[in-house]
This record gives structure tokens, sequence and C-alpha cells, in this order.
């Protein structure tokens, strides 16, 4: 965690996520895509989208002012690796900036049993393609 009033909080913020995203294995140097939690309409549900880390990278800066948070260091982001096995997420308390890193998230029972809700049609909604399809694949495809 990262302390709001620290002078150097954008660069340290940046870099800390990048260090987690590379060692935890959320995208390699090789390949810097990954996918990116995206809800195009607010309280909607999330979709995943492939994106690439581009060069001149700020996420925790101007990436949090937009698509990524709700302001310059106010990051509230959800990012899974290409294969499922890394999601990397972030979001600003009182006082702070959390980014952490989750492996093999299809180990979690807590993300599991949230799942198994979610597949029974916890959060499907009229109108929009069902999530519980989509969520139950993932279980079937994470078991054993």
């Amino acid at each position: 965690m990262l302390d709001v009033i620290d002078p150097l909080l954008h660069e340290k913020a940046n870099a800390d996520w990048y260090r987690l995203a590379v060692e935890g294995g959320l995208f390699s140097e090789a390949d810097r895509r990954f996918l990116l939690a995206h809800s195009p309409v607010e309280g909607g549900p999330s979709r995943w989208c492939c994106v690439e880390l581009q060069d001149d990278w700020d996420i925790m800066g101007k990436g949090a002012a937009g698509l990524l948070g709700s302001a310059p260091l106010c990051p509230e982001f959800r990012m899974l690796s290409l294969d499922g096995n890394v999601l990397c997420f972030a979001t600003t308390w009182q006082h702070s900036i959390s980014t952490s890193v989750l492996t093999a998230p299809h180990r979690s029972r807590v993300l599991r049993r949230f799942a198994e809700w979610v597949a029974q049609g916890a959060l499907d909604r009229p109108n929009e393609p069902p999530l519980s399809t989509a969520v139950r694949r993932w279980l079937d495809a994470s078991s054993g």
C-alpha cells in the first residue's frame, strides 16, 4: 500500500503496478496484452476487453483519471492475464492506494463460491447476455 501524501506517489504507484504485473504474470515484456474489466454503462455488468500496454503508459495517473479509476491516483480496476491465471486489481482507500495480484484465481475458494452464486443467475439482467453462462463455462473449465 502506498500513502497518498507521498510526494512520489505517482511514480511509485506506476512502478509498483508494473513490477507486480510482470512478476505476477499478468503479461510479459514480450507480449504486453491482458484483459481489462470494463463496464460500458455505469453500474452495469463488466465485460473483459483485450488491451495492450503501450510504451507511453500511465496506469495510475491519466489511466486512473479515465477508464481505470475516478481521478488521477484514484485507481479502481480489475485486470486478468490472457490465460486467466493471474488477476490484478487496485483500489483507493482513504489514505492509500492498494495494488494486488492473485495467481491461480480459479483455486480461490472465495472466488469459486462467488462464481457459483453468479452461475445460478444472481447477476443476470433482462435484455442482456447472461453472465451465468460465461461463469459456468469458467467454473467447468477450471475444475480439477
